[in-house]
């Protein structure tokens, strides 16, 4: 039997227990977007990470994936 897995966003320097849950990668990824580029027109950079897990309480420090937003507005997922 095949565990559910989860994807959570951590958002610049919040706390690993408040980090966003998506359904999927995809949906983690396009809020990433959206807020990082959207600080980017006031001129401030937003790291992120994006954690895999079943569940919040089996969350893991160590991310999956960092995250930046690239030269052309593109996300870059550099995985760990």
């Amino acid at each position: 039997m095949r565990v559910k897995e989860y994807w959570f966003l951590r958002l610049g320097s919040d706390y690993l227990e408040d980090a966003l849950l998506f359904q999927t990668k995809t949906a983690a990824l396009h809020k990433y977007q959206r807020v990082a580029q959207e600080l980017e027109r006031y001129g401030q950079a937003l790291d992120a990470s994006l954690h895999r897990a079943p569940g919040r309480d089996t969350l893991n420090e160590y991310p999956d994936y960092v995250l930046a937003l690239g030269p052309r507005g593109g996300v870059k997922a550099e995985s760990c």
